[in-house]
């Protein structure tokens, strides 16, 4: 019950009490009142009988005796008029039966009013002849208790009604302040952290508002340095202190969690980029300008993959950089070389001047597997490159070798859009479990036929990127979820978003009409998206935030770590759950910093109210250490495989 209710309901008791005391109090003391003026007119009658009928009492003339009495009994304000003789004999008695009409017989019982009685003697001279009793009639006195019984309660309801009104209206103006500090708690508790910029006059709730206030901004305060202190900590960790990109170990960690995804096994162009004579250039130009030099090369590089949602860019150390693009197609990768060699050399930097020389060296494999040889093959061909005078060297395996997927685009645009035509595409479920092990949740993947063989979403879902027609893809999925059967409603589904798709203004408007018309459906989704698409599209991504919360859905975000966002992105959005890139979680039973980074985000996260899981969970030692952490669970070989059927990947264990 609201703190207003309870002191409405309080003051209404007390008025309550106060009118019914005063209304108890009222009647009692009219009643009271007319008793007495019923007992002094029922003895002035008798005394006024007395003298009247004494000449005819002395003449013994009862004619005359009854019709005096009946002058004064007829008039309706008596219940018993009785003349006695000496011998106390009735010589003459009216009466009449107590009969009031319009009172209620509780009432009458309630008040119970006395009956006022007179008497007064008949005298001649000093002879007594007998005596008079005059009894009054109640009735009216009822009837008038009764009226002003009435008009004191309906003054009370009156006046009852208008306070609780009054009341009412000025508590709720008095209490306004504590409704905003309830909303201020309640946004707090939403990673927002409200001001109140209007104060109230009532000292004690201004108090207790500037308190708020005071509390508010110093929560901010230390959740900003927390995070603050978590980034600088993982910027120190995982990325080069000059061109803010990914150092060697992480480019090295990111480059097998890829591999090793879900999402991994596509084609791969990994390209290696030296600048010669760049110790001599410091020597002349100062280490500052050196620095410059890398940072706009950096830049450079940044803007050349900005198309590529899933690339990979790294200095691996002093003048060495280097480059992985998922997804690229054998007929493209050439120009894509040639591309950047030719935006990397006309930076000014490699003018004559400088004495700079820019060297790149690139291999491509048709699917990159755990066992590639990429970094090796760059590496040889970037040798190369130093003593050519073009400047770069590109390795590429022949046909068929290591190339058992390899298609012509015309190929692959003919086979996706023939999946999507018949609807062919095949779903798996992957659990996500607590530490407990018991699931939490489905994550949906997505597999294509193709001659017998079962191709993974790695291989085929960048080709449909290419070919705008992921959204087409994002649809199908959603639409073949839902012809599944759903018996168990405690288990979610995690479903995976394309950066195309959330950023389609189209797909939506068209997801938001899916999930309104299915709402129960709509209430067991998790919609998961790449934390990379916070940085491309983040208006489009807090849109469908917004799309998700107003039809009953969830948001996660997904590979978080490997994006580079800003940790307060969890105060802003609206999210579920957050699961954590791979890069951070292979071997971390050996690597302190990784620990240290899981656990400032598990710290971070649960203080915004977002459960956090890991991908990619390998081992037993990985599942250990994560447990250890504070996770809230995760996802894995280890902890469960995909499986064709909802309820195989419902169930513990592999």
């Amino acid at each position: 019950m609201t703190l207003l209710r309870q002191l409405i309901i309080a003051i209404t008791f007390l008025i309550t009490c106060l009118l019914a005391g005063n209304l108890v109090v009222s009647v009692f003391n009219t009643r009271t009142y007319f008793y007495e003026q019923m007992r002094s007119l029922a003895e002035d009658t008798a005394t006024s009988l007395g003298f009247t009928i004494s000449h005819a009492a002395q003449e013994k003339d009862l004619a005359q005796i009854n019709s005096m009495v009946d002058v004064i009994f007829d008039r309706g304000y008596y219940r018993r008029i009785v003349y006695l003789n000496l011998d106390g004999e009735a010589v003459v008695e009216r009466g009449r039966p107590i009969n009031i009409e319009g009172v209620p017989r509780w009432f009458v019982d309630f008040v119970k009013l006395p009956e006022p009685s007179g008497r007064a003697e008949v005298l001649s001279g000093w002879y007594r002849l007998g005596e008079v009793i005059v009894v009054g009639h109640p009735g009216y006195a009822y009837r008038d208790l009764w009226r002003v019984s009435r008009e004191q309660f309906w003054l009370f309801v009156f006046t009852a009604v208008l306070s609780y009104g009054l009341a009412g209206l000025g508590l709720r103006l008095l209490l306004r302040p504590l409704r905003r500090v309830e909303n201020q708690a309640e946004a707090i508790c939403r990673r927002e952290f409200p001001v109140q910029d209007k104060l109230p006059r009532t000292r004690e709730l201004r108090r207790m508002v500037v308190a708020m206030n005071r509390m508010v901004k110093k929560t901010q305060a230390m959740f900003q340095e927390q995070v603050e202190l978590s980034e600088t900590l993982r910027r120190q960790a995982y990325l080069d202190p000059v061109t803010q990109l990914s150092n060697r170990r992480d480019f090295d960690a990111r480059l097998e969690a890829y591999i090793n995804a879900e999402t991994g096994g596509s084609s791969g162009l990994l390209l290696l980029i030296n600048i010669g004579n760049l110790q001599a250039f410091n020597d002349q130009f100062g280490r500052a300008t050196g620095d410059q030099c890398l940072l706009e090369l950096a830049l450079a590089l940044r803007e050349y993959t900005g198309d590529y949602s899933k690339a990979i860019l790294s200095r691996r150390g002093g003048a060495d950089f280097c480059v992985f693009l998922p997804g690229l197609h054998r007929e493209e990768v050439k120009q894509s070389v040639e591309q950047l060699h030719t935006t990397l050399r006309n930076l000014s930097w490699f003018d004559r001047q400088y004495g700079l020389r820019l060297h790149l060296g690139a291999a491509f494999a048709a699917t990159v597997g755990p066992d590639h040889q990429l970094l090796s093959e760059a590496d040889a061909a970037l040798r190369q490159a130093q003593h050519r005078a073009v400047g770069w060297r590109l390795f590429t395996p022949p046909p068929g070798q290591r190339d058992l997927r390899a298609r012509a685009a015309g190929q692959w645009r003919e086979l996706l859009q023939e999946v999507l035509q018949e609807r062919a595409l095949l779903l798996h479920y992957q659990p996500v479990v607590d530490l407990n092990g018991h699931p939490v949740c489905v994550e949906v993947l997505c597999r294509l036929r193709d001659d017998g063989r079962i191709l993974n979403a790695g291989v085929f879902l960048p080709m449909a990127e290419r070919f705008n027609l992921s959204v087409a893809f994002d649809k199908l999925i959603l639409e073949l979820l839902l012809a599944q059967p759903h018996e168990d409603t405690a288990i979610d589904y995690c479903v995976n978003l394309s950066p195309r798709s959330i950023q389609d203004q189209g797909f939506r408007r068209w997801l938001g009409e899916f999930l309104r018309r299915h709402g129960r459906f709509a209430g067991r989704i998790v919609f998961e998206v790449p934390e990379q698409t916070l940085s491309l599209a983040e208006p489009a991504v807090r849109e469908i935030s917004a799309l998700l919360q107003q039809c009953g859905a969830a948001l996660s975000l997904d590979h978080f770590g490997a994006g580079g966002s800003n940790f307060s992105y969890l105060q802003s959005l609206h999210l579920k759950m957050l699961k954590i890139d791979r890069c951070f979680i292979q071997s971390i039973e050996q690597s302190a910093d990784n620990q240290f980074f899981v656990k400032s985000l598990v710290q971070i996260a649960h203080s915004c109210d977002v459960r956090i899981f890991a991908e990619g969970v390998e081992s037993a030692a990985e599942w250990q250490a994560l447990s250890a952490l504070g996770v809230d669970g995760g996802q894995g070989y280890h902890l469960g495989r995909p499986k064709q059927s909802i309820d195989g990947a419902r169930a513990p264990g592999d």
